[in-house]
């Protein structure tokens, strides 16, 4: 985990470099980077031939500085720069500095280079590659070499991530001063490789940062003298479809809340549906009901009211009504899978509804739930800050880069586990973050603990998993971050 989990966008990190620069000369600013690059280069790496990429900015002025220091440590070090170098005020400073021009390289020979460091756009490229920059980095990517980027992998739009056609695949990427969204954000993520922090004493904009990401949570433990009632009550509205994953999906909802600390879970059971649920449950409440007028009455009468609802139910009249039943009540709900179909089939209303609901929501879409209620674009921090803003509610955009927004605060998960793409984890996530909200957590702290806690089990198993099995392993990581 990062030193500091702020994540500064283009135009923060573009503020943070300004500020600086009033108070220091910003050539000054680029020879402390690239001297610290250069010492991390020689601390990390046996390389024998190392390759420079240099664009024609202040990225590449910090490449020609390194390739300078490095040369210093009696490294084999040539410059290729396909756009010409030196156009900026800085960089021109840099390039006066390099005493052998001679390194310099008229076309791309990666021959016998070991390490490939790419100096060519830092984070403020703005417009797709040309083809002969993409044609070069596709031949880099497929070498060998190892690959190594300064502050932002070329190829990479910084706010979201994005590629056009290709990106520079990056090992590791050595950033300035803060995390980029593109260093969190897929595809970004992916090219970014491992992201180290690079301290060069720019401005600190904390203050205004509204972007960080989750950061290990602090679990408070039960109190001495508690019961189940205050260790708080979970509903969950059962599936009334009894084939294999809509079975899975409440009971996995309703283990976890179970191994994460409630007190109390209730499924919500339709009539003629209990003898299939009583035949797999052992903690479990089973409430009956025969109707949505009944499930109203239960809900209604409940106290400190929290329900799960979505987790592998139909997309039915019946379930339409339920959803519209429940916003309409005071609780704290948790929506997930299914309720994304019911609240496309008539999307004005519930969005209505979920802008008035008295009680806190939390949305956790995955990508295919997300389109049916929500806008897309190429930037999904902005998108779920909308889809937050838009619903007055906490939405988590789950994914391999799950975003979590509220109030325009917005939260990225980044320690995460491939293995998680499996069924019902989502339903895993649901039920964890439903058993923390009764459990007292604000809204937004359930969302982060639970998406966090969730990855954490995933890359402690590290390997093909189940939902059960991240099930039983809730228990031993909740004890880890316990306080």
């Amino acid at each position: 985990m990062f030193a500091n989990l702020k994540i500064y966008n283009q135009e923060l990190i573009n503020q943070a470099e300004q500020k600086s620069f009033v108070k220091e000369d910003s050539y000054l600013i680029m020879k402390r980077a690239a001297l610290a690059c250069a010492k991390y280069i020689d601390t990390k790496y046996d390389s024998k031939n190392i390759l420079v990429l240099c664009g024609p900015g202040n990225n590449g002025g910090d490449g020609i500085l390194i390739a300078k220091y490095l040369i210093e440590k009696d490294y084999n070090v040539r410059i290729y720069s396909p756009m010409d170098c030196g156009k900026s005020e800085d960089s021109s400073k840099a390039l006066s500095e390099l005493n052998n021009k001679n390194i310099f390289c008229n076309a791309l020979n990666l021959g016998d280079v070991d390490l490939v460091i790419d100096a060519l756009f830092g984070f403020n490229l703005n417009k797709p590659l040309s083809k002969n920059i993409i044609s070069a980095i596709e031949k880099i990517n497929d070498h060998k070499a190892i690959k190594l980027s300064i502050d932002v992998a070329s190829g990479l739009y910084c706010d979201n991530g994005h590629i056009d056609v290709e990106a520079f695949r990056a090992d590791t990427t050595l950033t300035f001063h803060r995390i980029k969204p593109c260093h969190v954000l897929h595809p970004g993520k992916e090219y970014s490789g491992s992201v180290k922090i690079i301290d060069i004493g720019l401005e600190n904009l904390d203050k205004n940062c509204n972007f960080e990401i989750i950061s290990p949570p602090e679990i408070k433990s039960p109190h001495v003298n508690v019961h189940k009632y205050k260790n708080g009550e979970l509903y969950i509205v059962a599936s009334e479809d009894m084939v294999g994953a809509s079975k899975l999906a409440t009971l996995s909802a309703s283990q976890v809340a179970l191994k994460s600390g409630i007190g109390i879970v209730k499924l919500l059971v339709k009539e003629g549906c209990e003898d299939f649920y009583r035949k797999h449950i052992l903690e479990e409440m089973l409430i009956i009901y025969k109707d949505v007028e009944e499930l109203n009455q239960i809900l209604f009468n409940a106290k400190n009211c929290n329900v799960v609802f979505g987790c592998g139910i139909k997309i039915s009249d019946d379930n339409h009504e339920v959803l519209e039943m429940i916003l309409k009540i005071k609780c704290n709900l948790v929506l997930d899978a299914s309720a994304f179909s019911v609240i496309e089939q008539d999307r004005d209303k519930f969005i209505n509804l979920l802008r008035v609901h008295d009680g806190e929501i939390i949305l956790t879409p995955h990508q295919g739930e997300f389109k049916r209620v929500f806008k897309t674009s190429k930037n999904k921090i902005n998108d779920v800050m909308l889809a937050a803003k838009e619903t007055n509610n906490i939405v988590l955009y789950k994914g391999n880069d799950t975003v979590i927004s509220s109030n325009n605060k917005v939260f990225v998960n980044y320690s995460t586990s491939s293995y998680l793409a499996t069924a019902g984890s989502g339903d895993v996530l649901s039920g964890l973050i439903g058993s923390l909200l009764a459990q007292g957590y604000e809204g937004i702290i359930a969302s982060t603990i639970g998406c966090y806690l969730h990855s954490m089990c995933a890359l402690e198993i590290n390997k093909p998993l189940s939902a059960n099995d991240l099930i039983q392993k809730i228990p031993d990581v909740i004890k880890k971050y316990s306080s």
